[in-house]
């Protein structure tokens, strides 16, 4: 018997990608030994791009976007899962090779899944998802590299957005002092709430460019990329650390060499997948040593129905949203 049930379907129909919320049945999902009640999944950037045909993520189609979800498991074939348990799934080609969360339904193979870590209700796991993932890993690879919370400023751009709230206020909770970079000075004080110590002008990073300026971050978080990424470069102290998480203005920057050879900065990118031991760990400290203060975040966290997903998507990529987005089925 297969259960009926609401999803996004995204077809490539001569070209034009379009979705759409259509009736299906458990035999139209991709293939999984668990098949999960769906309870929450977020609305990342990444997934609004897909939803509108705005990049080429989607491997082949049809497919239901969403890359994260979190579920109760209906029914399983796989050893490690029982019906009731809950569980949630990121990273693993969710929503681009697989069928994702953006479903009343999902199939999933048991090797993406891994239980609701001890310590959070599927909720709170929600709320942290892939924006606070992203941050747990850059957090833990500038800790390895070094980074103490006295060592100076953690600036994090795209300070508005899931990623850069959560990174905002992992990072103050954790001890380090945090700049928050916003096109958006309207948020300042949200932001202040949330750990910020200084809010910049994000406009700082379209001013005329020296080949270095001001030694003002020991670390920085970038969710824009494009100008404001090459500005961090050009703005880290001796030894300083760039994680680049986002690519919201753009792919590419104009840059130099002098950033790595006068400063030794390093650069590196984050994406939210990882082997098994690091998922477990970052999951374990997001759930214990680094836990937000999920009421801290309630009110930059909107709930939507699935019905809602498509206008939301044009709103995000337009940056008329800012915060946490979450379906809640």
């Amino acid at each position: 018997m297969h259960t009926s049930f609401n999803a996004l379907v995204t077809r490539n129909q001569d070209g034009q990608v379009r979705s759409a919320l259509e009736p299906l049945t458990t035999d139209r999902l991709s293939p999984g030994e668990v098949t999960l009640r769906t309870l929450y999944a977020g609305v990342n950037y990444k997934d609004c791009l897909s939803l509108l045909g705005k990049a080429r993520i989607i491997s082949s189609y049809p497919r239901i976007p969403g890359i994260e979800a979190v579920g109760e498991v209906i029914e399983s074939r796989a050893a490690d899962f029982s019906p009731g348990d809950a569980v949630l799934v990121h990273g693993f080609q969710t929503g681009i090779d697989f069928d994702g969360g953006l479903s009343e339904v999902m199939r999933v193979p048991a090797g993406h899944l891994q239980h609701v870590p001890e310590g959070l209700t599927p909720q709170q796991a929600a709320v942290i998802g892939v924006p606070g993932f992203t941050v747990a890993m850059a957090l833990e690879r500038f800790e390895t590299w070094g980074l103490r919370p006295d060592d100076g400023m953690v600036a994090v751009t795209g300070a508005g957005g899931a990623v850069g709230r959560l990174a905002i206020h992992i990072l103050s909770r954790a001890g380090y002092r945090v700049a928050a970079i916003t096109r958006n000075l309207a948020h300042a004080d949200a932001l202040r709430a949330l750990g910020a110590c200084d809010v910049l002008d994000a406009s700082l990073a379209f001013a005329p460019a020296r080949p270095l300026e001001k030694a003002r971050f020991a670390a920085a978080i970038d969710n824009v990329g494009g100008n404001t990424l090459a500005w961090l470069l050009r703005s880290m102290q001796d030894g300083g650390l760039v994680a680049s998480v986002g690519n919201a203005a753009g792919n590419t920057f104009d840059g130099s060499v002098l950033p790595f050879i006068m400063r030794r900065v390093h650069v590196f990118g984050v994406v939210a997948n990882a082997p098994w031991d690091e998922r477990r760990r970052l999951w374990h400290r997001l759930a214990h040593a680094w836990a937000p203060d999920f009421a801290a975040l309630a009110p930059y966290v909107q709930y939507i129905r699935l019905s809602d997903v498509l206008p939301h998507a044009h709103q995000q990529l337009a940056g008329a949203t800012s915060g946490r987005t979450i379906v809640a089925f």
